[in-house]
């Protein structure tokens, strides 16, 4: 404690650097841009990214203007710096030519009641920086009754609707948890340095990206922050109640030291079992598990070092303030509580088996949402834009069948009929659409060959008839992804419906892989930590429990549950607030080496009641104005469904859980070293009421 200045001052000069590098790490707004590469569709993005200029295509609809003002518009746009090419039917057509002269089929393509259609390909991917400015200037450009959508507009307005929130996100963490400390603390002071130090560890995570060349989802920069505060305040919180309790009869120096001493163990097994949740979701095939677990992971070890260094020097320093300013603390007692379940832990014992029953059945018919459209913000221009679109050109949905020279046109021509005769396949689009396979490529004209070849690629627009999430849309997926197996490696069918179709099936398949390893590695780490085979299971399965009723709750509220939380929520869940059941299960134990096993879980309740209860709020304050203030339904849902997790989980711990100790005390005993002694003569002789009353 001798270099506590030092330790302020190194902490705060490190703050600096991590802040350039939080203000310059790259932000990524795809999802898309997740999905593993060995996925033949995200080959075939790559490849029509690479050759055909398809980084990121927008489509604009024009109603109520002449041919002539549509080119003006047209030409514009294509001046826009990161513009790759804008495709109209001048691209086709002349546009002296009548329409009754051109083929129904590219009128169809670009035309509909009063409206007409272009698209606009840019030359980097929908995320990209440049594409993002090239959005800002295409807006710009247009004027009334044109209408801008597709996923580089909607990318940019979610890009912008996010900054503009980023400072409510923190700052309505902030307000909540300096309510809540000063609630539940003896001083004003302390909240004020806890947040301090979590503050300056978040700080630390959210800059380390840029200085290892990674970047960030936006799901993660916007949640990361408030739920890394969120599941460390209890490790702070430990170590100030020690103190606390040690500097009543000792030195600040000596009491401090001593608090170190006797928390260091609890805090360091809490966060391995947070940043094993977390590192959970790594191995996931979808990148953004790893880029979530790995920043989570990576925070909860800074905010553990900074508890242990910056916290206790803050502390000492300001000692003498904060004895000066007291004031009561306003947490309920667990009296009440205690008694009820301790007397009634058997049939509560029941009640827990009985609750599986209803959780896994909402689990399993939970309605998930994986499209990506449905999670954006209804107050986005682009989404309102879209479903204007729609009315006039109902087949907006469509994707892209990529292949190389190697296919004969004969097979190109057996492949696009067979296509086209599939349910959900409205209209396929290819060089031949426009162009007779008899006439000499040199009559025909550059434009379109570009359009539809260029290198050693060709490729066909697939429209489908139904929206990118709908069942018979993924049928269709199927079949051609079927009837296309012959020439693996030589074609390919991509475009979002098929991403979309892809990120359904991945993340899918991560879930069980998620929910397995987080099980695991946190049984394994109480296991060691408490040298039981037994209570890793009861004190999982009751987590489990919890988390089952998180994630099944919407099924019987007639809500949908994002992708997003059919993964992460299992793997947060567990991490977060397994320690709520640690820090019970170990002051049972120390209890019981006195008392019996009712009278110690009733200490036990009433002595951890309100650490358990403070950590669980802290977790729940620190998201909860994620949804209250973000537009952005995906972080509502998801940051609701954190924040209703620690309440479920605090609720099981305290009322659920306990009876499960007391109902398998026998099984615990036999099953962990060191575990004590049931004290018989005092189950018999003493009761819960016999200690109030000795009170």
């Amino acid at each position: 404690m001798k270099s506590k200045l030092f330790i302020i001052l190194f902490s705060i000069i490190l703050v600096f650097p991590a802040l350039i590098g939080m203000m310059r790490t790259p932000i990524n707004y795809d999802i898309f841009a997740y999905l593993p590469e060995n996925l033949p569709s995200v080959q075939g993005q790559n490849i029509m990214n690479k050759t055909f200029g398809y980084g990121g295509t927008g489509i604009l609809m024009v109603k109520n203007k002449t041919d002539v003002e549509v080119e003006n518009l047209k030409e514009k746009i294509e001046k826009v710096d990161g513009v790759e090419t804008v495709n109209w039917i001048t691209d086709l057509a002349d546009l002296t030519l009548p329409r009754e002269f051109l083929p129904e089929d590219l009128v169809n393509q670009f035309y509909a009641n009063d409206s007409t259609m272009m698209q606009i390909q840019f030359q980097q991917e929908a995320a990209s920086e440049k594409t993002y400015h090239s959005v800002q200037e295409i807006k710009k450009i247009l004027g009334p009754n044109v209408y801008f959508a597709g996923t580089p507009p909607m990318l940019t307005e979610l890009r912008q609707l996010l900054e503009s929130e980023m400072f409510v996100y923190s700052a309505s963490g902030i307000g909540f948890i300096l309510v809540l400390l000063g609630l539940t603390l003896p001083s004003f002071i302390i909240p004020i340095l806890i947040l301090f130090s979590i503050g300056v560890s978040i700080i630390y995570n959210l800059g380390f990206p840029y200085y290892v060349g990674s970047s960030m989802s936006y799901i993660t920069a916007a949640i990361a922050g408030a739920l890394q505060l969120g599941v460390t305040m209890d490790f702070s919180i430990f170590l100030v109640h020690r103190y606390e309790e040690e500097r009543k009869n000792k030195e600040k120096n000596e009491a401090m030291i001593v608090a170190i001493k006797r928390t260091a163990l609890a805090i360091l097994t809490s966060s391995a079992t947070a940043v094993a949740g977390f590192l959970a979701m790594v191995p996931m095939a979808l990148g953004i598990g790893q880029d979530l677990g790995i920043t989570m992971a990576r925070g909860v070890i800074f905010s553990v070092l900074l508890i242990l260094t910056l916290l206790p020097s803050l502390i000492l320093v300001f000692d003498k303030w904060i004895q000066k300013v007291q004031h009561p603390v306003f947490i309920p007692s667990f009296q009440r509580l205690a008694q009820v379940v301790t007397r009634k832990y058997k049939v509560i014992f029941v009640v827990f088996l009985l609750l599986f029953i209803p959780a896994v059945i909402g689990l399993k018919n939970v309605n998930v949402i994986y499209d990506i459209d449905q999670l954006m913000p209804k107050s986005l221009d682009s989404i309102k834009n879209l479903d204007v679109i729609k009315k006039d050109f109902p087949s907006t949905d469509s994707a892209f069948l990529v292949m190389d020279q190697t296919l004969s046109d004969q097979d190109r021509i057996t492949i696009k009929k067979q296509v086209e005769n599939m349910d959900g396949i409205k209209k396929v689009i290819s060089y031949d659409t426009f162009a007779d396979p008899t006439i000499p490529s040199e009559f025909i004209p550059e434009n379109l060959k570009t359009m539809f070849m260029r290198d050693n690629y060709i490729y066909m627009l697939v429209q489908m008839e139904y929206g990118s999430y709908d069942e018979r849309t993924t049928q269709a997926i199927q079949q051609i992804n079927n009837m296309i197996k012959p020439y693996e490696g030589h074609i390919y069918l991509t475009g979002q419906s098929v991403l979309q179709n892809d990120l359904t099936k991945t993340v899918q398949d991560d879930i069980k892989k998620v929910d397995l390893i987080s099980i695991v590695a946190v049984l394994l780490i109480i296991a060691l930590a408490l040298r039981s085979i037994a209570l890793p299971v009861i004190l999982v399965g009751g987590i489990e429990l919890a988390i089952y009723f998180n994630q099944g709750l919407d099924f019987y509220l007639g809500r949908s549950m994002p992708f997003i939380g059919s993964f992460a929520i299992g793997a947060i869940q567990l991490g977060s607030t397994i320690n709520y059941a640690i820090l019970l299960v170990t002051r049972y134990k120390e209890e019981l080496e006195n008392l019996s096993k009712v009278e110690a879980m009733y200490r036990a309740l009433k002595a951890s009641g309100k650490a358990i209860l403070s950590s669980a709020l802290a977790l729940f304050a620190a998201v909860i104005g994620i949804y209250i203030f973000s537009d952005i339904s995906l972080l509502r849902d998801l940051t609701f469904m954190i924040a209703r997790g620690a309440i479920i989980s605090l609720a099981v711990i305290l009322i659920l859980l306990p009876a499960v100790l007391l109902t398998l005390e026998t099984f615990t005993s036999k099953l962990t070293l060191g575990w004590p002694k049931i004290k018989m003569e005092k189950q018999q002789k003493r009761t819960v009421e016999s200690i109030d009353l000795a009170k």
